[in-house]
């Protein structure tokens, strides 16, 4: 409808997980929406379906970074809209239907697949973080991160119950060409639950380490999304719900200045977030740049081997409590201010208890998206705010 702004929320996912909607294959965000469309209901407000989907599948929008099989990448991306000179024309490609205040767009990173490190590139980056493991963890906390992957194997779909769609390693392309590492950590690439999770997640880390070149193209895709979405005359702002391995993406995308928005993102909602991990391990940096005033938001499993609070300073270990520097103390991110001079990164960090409160079936320590009560429930909260 003319005249009708709304917030956007902009789910971005571990690449490795991004499975697209594909017949009676649901999307990778399919749940959360379904489960976010609730949580909005519960606080008064409601969130908006994809016209474009086909009768009874309701979800949010999907926008893939190129045609598959293909370089094409405005195929995907005029889902948003298309640039007419400096404006976005967004005709014939709405984000919902009705007044919806809220809307949900989920990206889709496609050619991954056929994308993988170098021969000798993946083993040299994980010697390094075996080698920096000490500055992530002490003795006790690196053997409980050890534990935390073993444990999850052990006990993978215990409850007999299907993996989450948003824990799902997609399955919409192969490639025949497996980089070295995976060969060796996964002697069966397609295999279910938590090994599968736990496969697909070691070769997304690996992937972005050590290919500079992917790194790059995943960024400048996140990118544009955002900056047509912020430039569409129905998108009054945006906020950024990042999972996994798509906490590393978005961040290093919304750290960067944008001075051309005309909108900035109201909030950056991380969960299941590597973050530290690359940060200590693969020595990444500590500024985030643009995020200094952007309001951040980190949920944090202590049983989920992946996540990690983001608010303590650097000298944090692994298994120490959680405390967030004093006031006016550098934490684990800063950005510079006009001076040069560090200032602190405020990030909220929340405890959640996955395994309590989410669904079973894969890595379910991990699984924040079914979370209703931790997870869903805030996050609708905080959209509901800053739609207002």
């Amino acid at each position: 409808m003319a005249g009708i702004k709304r917030l956007c929320v902009v789910t971005v996912h571990g690449i490795g997980f991004q499975q697209p909607p594909d017949g009676a294959v649901p999307g990778y965000a399919d749940v959360l929406h379904e489960n976010l469309g609730a949580g909005l209901q519960a606080v008064g407000t409601s969130l908006g379906q994809d016209p474009q989907r086909r009768p009874g599948a309701a979800g949010p929008v999907y926008v893939m970074s190129a045609k598959p099989g293909t370089h094409d990448h405005e195929w995907g991306l005029k889902r948003l809209g298309t640039w007419n000179g400096g404006t976005i024309d967004i005709t014939g490609m709405p984000l919902a239907d009705g007044d919806d205040p809220v809307v949900h767009v989920a990206l889709i990173y496609t050619p991954l697949e056929g994308v993988t490190p170098g021969l000798a590139r993946g083993p040299g980056a994980v010697t390094e973080a075996g080698l920096l493991l000490g500055h992530y963890a002490s003795i006790a906390g690196a053997l409980r991160l050890v534990a935390g992957d073993t444990w999850a194997a052990l006990h993978e779909d215990g409850a007999g119950k299907a993996t989450s769609p948003s824990l799902r390693p997609r399955r919409d392309t192969k490639s025949d060409k497996k980089h070295l590492l995976a060969a060796l950590l996964h002697q069966q690439p397609d295999i279910t639950g938590a090994l599968g999770v736990i496969g697909t997640l070691e070769d997304d880390v690996v992937a972005y380490v050590c290919r500079n070149d992917l790194r790059e193209s995943i960024r400048k895709f996140i990118a544009e999304a955002l900056h047509r979405l912020l430039n569409r005359p129905d998108v009054a702002g945006v906020v950024v719900n990042a999972h996994s391995q798509g906490t590393v993406a978005s961040y290093d995308v919304l750290r960067l200045p944008a001075a051309d928005a005309p909108a900035r993102v109201r909030a950056f909602v991380s969960a299941g977030s590597p973050l530290r991990k690359y940060a200590d391990l693969f020595s990444w940096g500590n500024d985030a740049g643009a995020l200094q005033g952007t309001p951040w938001l980190n949920f944090w499993d202590p049983e989920d081997p992946v996540a990690d609070p983001l608010s303590p300073p650097v000298s944090w270990h692994f298994g120490n409590p959680p405390d967030s520097p004093p006031a006016g103390e550098l934490g684990l991110f800063y950005s510079l201010d006009g001076d040069a001079k560090q200032i602190p990164v405020a990030i909220t960090d929340t405890e959640v208890s996955n395994l309590k409160n989410s669904s079973g079936g894969g890595l379910q320590a991990h699984n924040y998206w079914d979370n209703k009560d931790e997870f869903i429930g805030k996050l609708a909260g905080l959209l509901k705010a800053s739609a207002d």
